[in-house]
């Protein structure tokens, strides 16, 4: 993966892990600038993540070796074994103690559900959030893998074109079944369409020859749109046109990144960081209560165990079952975006 994206891939990780710390711990109340800012427009990374996921699973359909097989199991080897082990995590963290976890009750069949990426709603009331509140981005990116699926059975030519239709009647025409399908009637799934967009410009060539102060000139434009347009409500164009601005900004400059970054390795671990990071929050919070810590070494430890966390979970969960699915279909995995 291009490593641009694996620095932006960290940096959306990292704006939705401080936007829920300022939730779960503070209620929003801060008011210092970073604080207010953290609380209007952390929630961006997750329209980053959308973003990003739809250039990366462009670029790796496209190989020769990618069958439809092939791109199902590598999607599920990618994103469930990870997204199952902090949900049963949470699971039983609820079962020790129901108020561990805010906003999300356990309920054995709404568990199964959320364990299989099927909207519905959470016992506590919240809406239509899996047991793992965040896993509520993951259900949409299973449909996306599953539209970009029945993409295969069509030339490559008509590909992005059968994509964007495919969603335009997940979001128009499935929430008509009623219910829970209702949870597909948003806008925000048109954002894998943005990344789509620039994996086409970018292999065919048109990212590079986008110049150093165009680039530059683009990321400006798209802090001022985000700053302009005030709390994030993920719709596509207020939320995800600026960061597709981002990412395409960030893609010309590849040459400005480094894979032996630290930010590189923070894009290895995003997955995981996204998917633990409410658990970790949770418990130094319980711990700071406890044994009465302050705040500083409340949030110093919050840190350094999502690190921590995430870097085991990367290392000894998602990297081994990807390789495990590599070697049994001899293609390649790129590393989940969302999200994402």
């Amino acid at each position: 993966m291009l490593n641009s994206v694996q620095t932006l891939r960290a940096l959306a990780a990292w704006l939705v892990v401080l936007h829920h710390y300022m939730q779960l711990v503070y209620n929003f109340t801060l008011t210092d600038p970073v604080s207010t800012a953290l609380h209007t427009y952390g929630a961006i990374g997750v329209d980053l993540f959308f973003i990003i996921s739809g250039f990366v699973i462009y670029i790796s359909a496209s190989g020769k070796k990618v069958t439809p097989a092939v791109f199902a199991v590598h999607r599920l080897a990618r994103i469930a074994p990870a997204y199952w082990m902090f949900t049963l995590l949470t699971a039983a963290a609820l079962l020790i103690s129901p108020t561990f976890v805010p906003l999300t009750q356990f309920e054995p069949l709404f568990l199964l559900k959320s364990l299989f990426f099927i909207p519905a709603q959470n016992p506590s009331g919240i809406g239509a959030f899996p047991l793992i509140t965040v896993g509520w981005t993951l259900n949409y990116e299973m449909a996306f893998y599953g539209v970009f699926l029945l993409s295969f059975y069509c030339p490559k030519t008509a590909r992005p074109a059968l994509i964007a239709l495919g969603l335009f009647l997940l979001c128009k025409l499935v929430p008509r079944l009623g219910d829970d399908f209702a949870f597909y009637d948003n806008q925000i799934i048109y954002e894998f369409l943005f990344g789509i967009f620039i994996a086409i410009a970018h292999q065919k060539g048109w990212t590079t020859k986008i110049p150093l102060l165009m680039a530059i000139a683009l990321i400006a434009i798209a802090l001022a749109m985000i700053i302009h347009n005030g709390p994030v409500g993920h719709r596509p164009l207020k939320s995800g046109l600026p960061c597709a601005l981002i990412l395409l900004a960030a893609v010309s400059l590849e040459r400005f990144f480094s894979r032996r970054a630290f930010m590189a390795k923070l894009g290895d671990w995003s997955y995981s960081t996204y998917l633990c990071h409410v658990l970790v929050i949770c418990a130094m919070a319980r711990l700071q209560q406890w044994i009465n810590l302050n705040t500083t070494v409340t949030f110093v430890l919050i840190i350094t165990t999502i690190l921590a966390v995430s870097y085991a979970s990367f290392t000894f969960i998602e990297k081994p079952i990807s390789n495990l699915a590599k070697r049994s279909s001899r293609g390649s995995i790129p590393a989940p975006a969302s999200v994402a």
